[in-house]
């Protein structure tokens, strides 16, 4: 699997330990994706903004926002989470993702993403 993020250079063989790295140093911007080709992939996206939703959010749980998004491989339909998704969260995704493990699909309530 490939990690590609907004400030690192893109790992074209990701291991456990560089997702462990990357999201506890957080110095990878404001999105990374863990890709199996182009088409396959699991994503998260920082949707910090000025808001009082946002403040919120920080203060209960000391994390930026995230956005988290996969692609389905059987459907190739891209699904996001209902909720705002913490870096650690983010960060336990990944690794169960990198595994081949998706009980994250579980923990959390997905909504189909509409193609514009």
């Amino acid at each position: 699997m490939q990690l590609t993020t907004e400030e690192l250079p893109e790992i074209k063989n990701v291991t456990a330990a560089d997702i462990r790295r990357i999201f506890t140093e957080d110095a990878f911007g404001k999105f990374a994706i863990l890709s199996v080709s182009d088409v396959v992939f699991i994503q998260a996206g920082c949707v910090w903004d000025v808001s009082e939703e946002c403040a919120k959010f920080m203060e209960e749980t000391g994390s930026d926002p995230f956005i988290l998004e996969y692609r389905d491989a059987k459907t190739g339909r891209l699904f996001a989470a209902t909720t705002h998704v913490t870096l650690d969260q983010i960060a336990e995704v990944f690794l169960e993702y990198l595994q081949g493990d998706d009980s994250w699909r579980s923990r959390y309530t997905w909504k189909q993403v509409k193609s514009q």
